[in-house]
C-alpha cells in the first residue's frame, strides 16, 4: 500500500538500512515496518547482525538509509533525542547499574526518560507485571538472580513511558520457568499498547509472542513473513542456507497476540527506560 494518508505512521520504520561497525556493515539494506502496538521478532544465528540492528535503530552505532518512529525521521538522531520520540533499549548485557538498588535503578530511567507518566504511577504499573521485584526494591541490582535483573532491565525500559520497546535476547541463560514467566510479561506489555521488536534465538519464545517473524543472516534479512508461516526446521534451513521455508499450515502452541492498533487514549502504558546504560 503507496502513499495511504488513512494508513497511520508505524511505530518504528528501517528503510535501506545499513548498520556498521567501523567501516564493516553488520546490518545491510534492512527494511522493516513495525507497526504500532505489534509484536515482531528477529531470529538469527550468532554474528548475523540483530544486536548490531537494535543498537543502530537505538542511535548508537553508526548507519545509512532510513529510520523513523511514531512517523517521525529519526536518522540523525541522538539516542537521547530517539528515547524522546518513545523509543526504548534493553541491551542483553549491562542493562541495570548494579552497584545501585532495584528502587534506584527504576527511578534514574525514569528520570532519563520521557517522564509522561508521574514516578508512583509508572513503578507501580511495572511492579504489576513484575511482581517479584516488589520485595526487592532495596537491595542491589547485584545481588538479584539472573532472571531477576532480566526483569529489571524490562523494567528499566518502560520507566521511560516509552512507546517502542527493542529486547535483545531477554531470555539468555534463563531456565525454562523463568523464560514462561518473562514470555507472559511480553505479552502483557504488548496488550497494554507497548510495541515490541524482539530479538531472540529462541524460536519458541518469538513463537508464543510476536505476530511477525523476519530471519537476518549475514546481515540482511532472507525471509519475512507472520509466524504462522515458518517451523523451527525452515528457520534451521535459512540459518544454514539451504532452502527457503515453505507455509507451513502448524499452529504456535499458545496464541499469539494479534498486531492492533489503538488509539493513545486507550493507552494504559506503564513506565518504561529510557537509553541503555552502559552502551
Amino acid at each position: 500500500m503507496r502513499n495511504d494518508p488513512t494508513r497511520l505512521p508505524a511505530a518504528l520504520e528501517l528503510t535501506g538500512f545499513s548498520a556498521y561497525h567501523g567501516s564493516v556493515a553488520a546490518a545491510k539494506d534492512v527494511s522493516l515496518r513495525v507497526e504500532r502496538g505489534s509484536a515482531v521478532g528477529v531470529l538469527g544465528p550468532n554474528g548475523a547482525g540483530k544486536s548490531t540492528l537494535l543498537l543502530a535503530a537505538a542511535g548508537f552505532v553508526r548507519t545509512t538509509g532510513g529510520v523513523s518512529i511514531g512517523g517521525q525521521v529519526a536518522d540523525r538522531l541522538s539516542p537521547a533525542r530517539r528515547r524522546r520520540l518513545g523509543l526504548a533499549m534493553v541491551p542483553q548485557e549491562r542493562a541495570a547499574v548494579l552497584e545501585l538498588s532495584v528502587a534506584e535503578n527504576l527511578r534514574l530511567s525514569w528520570l532519563t526518560g520521557r517522564r509522561a507518566t508521574p514516578y508512583e504511577e509508572a513503578r507501580t504499573s511495572v511492579l504489576e507485571i513484575f511482581p517479584a521485584l516488589a520485595g526487592r526494591l532495596g537491595d542491589p541490582a547485584g545481588n538479584l538472580s539472573g532472571g531477576q535483573r532480566q526483569m529489571l532491565a524490562v523494567s528499566r525500559g518502560l520507566m521511560a513511558t516509552c512507546d517502542v520497546l527493542l529486547l535483545d535476547e531477554p531470555t539468555a541463560g534463563l531456565s525454562p520457568k523463568l523464560i514462561s514467566e518473562l514470555v507472559e510479561a511480553i505479552r502483557t506489555l504488548n496488550e497494554r499498547g507497548i510495541t515490541v521488536l524482539l530479538v531472540e534465538q529462541n524460536f519458541s519464545v518469538v513463537e508464543r509472542t510476536c505476530s511477525d517473524i523476519h530471519v537476518l543472516n549475514g546481515g540482511r534479512i532472507v525471509w519475512h513473513g507472520p509466524t504462522t508461516g515458518i517451523d523451527r526446521d525452515s528457520i534451521g534451513d535459512l540459518y544454514s542456507g539451504a532452502r527457503r521455508p515453505r507455509p507451513t499450515a502448524s499452529t504456535p502452541p499458545d496464541p499469539v497476540p494479534e498486531s492492533r492498533v489503538r488509539p493513545e487514549a486507550e493507552r494504559a502504558v506503564p513506565a518504561r527506560s529510557g537509553e541503555a546504560e552502559g552502551i
